[in-house]
């Protein structure tokens, strides 16, 4: 086997094992209504993936043609905890960042 053909195999497992754990849709109204109304979807990916990645990603698992694509980071918010009227706020457990891909698929 060539070295490209090992290294595409390598990769078709990755997909299969860890990310399909990590990427996932994200449902909710705010995200079904711009999806009736304009044809865009959401889904969260790992903070380490780029916009190249994220369109080579779903263009194979989906077989979709992207038009538009757009990414925001998140992190998420510390927690405040409140004892006897007073508030002291909470320490980030695990800072976990994470991306937002908003996207456009063409009309079929």
């Amino acid at each position: 086997m060539s070295e490209k053909r090992i290294k595409f195999l390598f990769y078709k497992e990755y997909i299969k094992k860890n990310l399909s754990k990590k990427i996932k849709p994200l449902i909710t109204e705010k995200a079904i209504f711009t999806n009736i109304s304009n044809n865009y979807y959401t889904f969260i990916f790992p903070i380490y993936f780029n916009k190249k990645e994220i369109s080579k990603y779903l263009q194979r698992v989906y077989r979709i043609k992207i038009t538009k694509l757009h990414t925001n980071i998140y992190s998420k918010k510390k927690r405040n905890k409140r004892i006897l009227k007073k508030t002291f706020s909470g320490k980030k457990i695990k800072l976990k960042k994470f991306k937002k891909a908003f996207f456009k698929v063409k009309d079929f």
